[in-house]
């Protein structure tokens, strides 16, 4: 037996002893008063319910789609709980939304500590839905997944649905992290009720290196456009924009993957009025300041950390650029696009191309070179040479510039959160 098959077996046998061996904990019924469902099971005419869990609400695309789904169904007259594995709050949590904790733990833990916290949360999951007596669970992100899943294991009785809103493949490159959280996925999602995905790549993807399950759909992400409308006229307080010069911007965290050395890198050949700013925050932050300074660009290059509202930032700048070696569904695309700000991103697995090119051949990938399209430009992961022809393009033609922002503000409504939260309602309501 190799190390990967004895890991495999651990893992088999530590949820068999959590199964039968874990001892009982605190009931998590949440108050009556604060938590409706009760009523709603034997009343059938008062509000239905949903019940979300997810890692936490720290800044991430998949977080702000959970708010987003969250404060649509408040306003739809829908009871709508959120359940947390640990307390991170960047953001603001919807009025009338319920929130409950499973667990004290530090959102601060390194993945492989957070894992260890699986089994733990599982059960405290288990007890709520039986003290709850909750039907539907939709859980997004690896983690929170596998708690759901877990916890049907463990012997809840509720319809498991699971989100997948990253790529699998970023676990090639995680060391015994990702290596664990492969088996897992090979081992628990099958016990899934449903499998939701993200975009039409990522599904097929998993379908091909993982499994096919009996029930999976594509979902995109929604997207609150009056809100970010809104959020886009603010006036901008901690950053002065020169109308003398030009601005791209990126925003995300500061990761390996990003890949934001490359537009760094591509700004140190454009000309010296174009500036970059990068919101957001990360591990790589002092490596990227660093880059900045080799290239000469440090007094061009504007690290404004996280913000509340990216958006008003977005609508100032003139080029929004997408640089990662892979994505899920990239929620910033459409939101610069919402901004009427010009899209261009790597051409990687899974979201940009069905976002930029949709009528084009989604298995597709430039492997060289750029592709314009009609709601934005798409180039070669890692090919600076291709990103810097890709921004003089936009910045040169004043006609191609404001064709793709109208084009991109169009297409931006095709993920409007009217449309696909139905979607979400349909699955969420299944009986």
């Amino acid at each position: 037996m190799n190390r990967v098959e004895r890991l495999h077996q651990r893992i088999k046998e530590n949820i068999f002893f959590i199964k039968n061996d874990f001892p009982k904990e605190k009931s998590l019924q949440v108050p009556r008063k604060l938590h409706p469902y009760m009523e709603t099971k034997r009343n059938r005419t008062l509000k239905p319910s949903v019940v979300f869990l997810i890692n936490s609400l720290c800044e991430g695309g998949a977080e702000r789609v959970l708010i987003t789904l969250s404060n649509y169904f408040v306003q739809q007259n829908y009871d709508v709980t959120i359940l947390l594995l640990s307390k991170n709050n960047f953001y603001s949590i919807p009025k009338n939304v319920n929130v409950v904790y499973l667990s004290k733990m530090n959102d601060n833990l390194l993945g492989i500590g957070k894992l260890f916290y699986i089994p733990f949360h599982a059960w405290k999951l288990k007890q709520y839905i039986k003290n709850n007596d909750i039907e539907t669970v939709q859980s997004s992100l690896f983690r929170a997944n596998f708690v759901n899943i877990i916890s049907g294991i463990l012997g809840a009785k509720h319809n498991i649905q699971v989100v997948n809103h990253s790529v699998v493949s970023r676990f090639l490159k995680e060391g015994i992290s990702g290596k664990i959280n492969l088996l897992l996925i090979r081992y628990l999602y099958p016990k899934a009720d449903m499998v939701l995905h993200i975009s039409k790549q990522m599904k097929s993807y998993f379908n091909q290196n993982f499994l096919n399950n009996k029930d999976e759909k594509v979902i995109y992400n929604p997207h609150n456009i009056e809100s970010i409308i809104q959020q886009s006229k603010e006036p901008i307080e901690k950053f002065y924009f020169d109308k003398n010069k030009r601005y791209l911007i990126t925003v995300g965290r500061l990761i390996a993957i990003k890949h934001v050395e490359d537009v760094i890198n591509a700004l140190s050949r454009l000309d010296s009025n174009i500036e970059l700013i990068v919101l957001g925050q990360g591990v790589e932050e002092s490596f990227l300041k660093q880059r900045a300074k080799i290239k000469s660009v440090e007094n061009r290059v504007h690290f404004l950390g996280q913000v509340t509202n990216p958006f008003n930032y977005m609508k100032q700048s003139d080029i929004f650029i997408s640089s990662s070696e892979i994505e899920g569904f990239p929620n910033v695309l459409i939101e610069a696009m919402i901004c009427k700000t010009s899209v261009i991103s790597s051409d990687c697995l899974s979201g940009p191309r069905e976002i930029i090119a949709p009528n084009s051949n989604l298995s597709e990938r430039l492997s060289t070179g750029m592709e314009l399209h009609q709601f934005g430009i798409l180039y070669a992961v890692r090919d600076v040479e291709a990103l810097v022809q890709s921004i003089k393009k936009i910045l040169i033609d004043k006609k191609l510039k404001n064709k793709l922002e109208e084009n991109g503000f169009v297409q931006s409504h095709r993920f409007s959160v009217q449309n696909i939260a139905n979607q979400y309602k349909s699955v969420l309501l299944r009986r």
